[in-house]
């Protein structure tokens, strides 16, 4: 939200749950229905007659890869089946990317697919409104890798990372098991920033870390604006005086404030042996990502 709120720039949310969202007919971040939003209306029109379909009445003809709902689900599209090929195709996709396995591209056409679309619907928002570019904060790093091998010259990878200890406490207050979240959390990142490394020119993806950008946010916009090629400009924190089309996202994207505030809660609340779990299991990562 805050890189939206450049006059040249527009966050778009999670774009990989759009199908889902029409599909629902969601809330979008500024008040509407997605059906009835002034962007995602035109959007979805625009697109759709690109691809010769009705979108409204055939959401998931948009095919937007294989994302994963957690919160709001379509139980009719995401079924037992639908988890197992995502498992499957996802997986294909990580070792492609790990191993090199060329052979494996004809398997992964739709995620191919999911991509092109994706950027259809891209191209569509910034004509609509006219902006340079598009945030899409889908939180794949293997959309991200697909997307930046497919497009080089037109995507930029912003890698936001926090203490792990914030993460595995967060879990934690919500009844997420100690050691399914260190196990995830390291998972994530050992996998992702080998790939991001390999595939990914060192110039072309940023690591931001959540504690440097609530603590000192203008610097880190001045950062990620140099990423993106365009002038940062003041008025990105007050993030709430611009409308955003936020089409799926957390609570925040429904928020009215401006306010930015660190979340250190774990420091005081965080058990000592849930934090020697961590450090034993997960503190060589957290240290290389840079926090001590």
């Amino acid at each position: 939200m805050l890189a939206g709120s450049h006059s040249q720039v527009a966050s778009l949310g999670e774009v990989n749950q759009l199908s889902k969202n029409i599909a629902l007919n969601s809330q979008c971040g500024c008040g509407a229905e997605i059906g009835s939003c002034e962007l995602w209306s035109e959007v979805i029109r625009r697109v759709g007659r690109q691809m010769n379909i009705d979108v409204l009445t055939n959401p998931y003809g948009l095919h937007m890869g294989y994302p994963l709902a957690s919160t709001v689900i379509d139980k009719a599209h995401q079924t037992p089946a639908y988890l197992v090929k995502r498992r499957l195709v996802l997986g294909l996709q990580f070792l492609q990317f790990r191993y090199g396995l060329s052979w494996l591209t004809p398997l992964l056409r739709p995620i191919i697919q999911g991509v092109d679309n994706s950027v259809r619907v891209f191209e569509a928002v910034r004509g609509v409104l006219a902006v340079e570019a598009v945030v899409d904060s889908s939180k794949s790093y293997l959309n991200a890798i697909q997307f930046y091998r497919r497009y080089p010259d037109r995507v930029r990878i912003v890698l936001l990372t926090r203490d792990g200890r914030g993460v595995l406490w967060s879990n934690m207050k919500r009844g997420a098991p100690r050691e399914r979240t260190v196990r995830d959390w390291c998972n994530r990142y050992n996998r992702a920033i080998p790939l991001l490394q390999r595939y990914v020119r060192r110039e072309h993806w940023l690591q931001v870390r959540y504690e440097d950008l609530t603590s000192d946010t203008a610097k880190v916009l001045q950062t990620v604006c140099q990423l993106i090629g365009l002038p940062f400009e003041v008025g990105m924190l007050q993030f709430r005086q611009k409308k955003h089309h936020i089409v799926n996202g957390n609570r925040i994207r429904l928020s009215s404030t401006s306010t930015i505030a660190t979340d250190v809660e774990w420091m005081k609340r965080l058990p000592p042996e849930d934090l020697q779990f961590f450090e034993q299991h997960a503190g060589t990562l957290n240290r290389a990502l840079g926090y001590k």
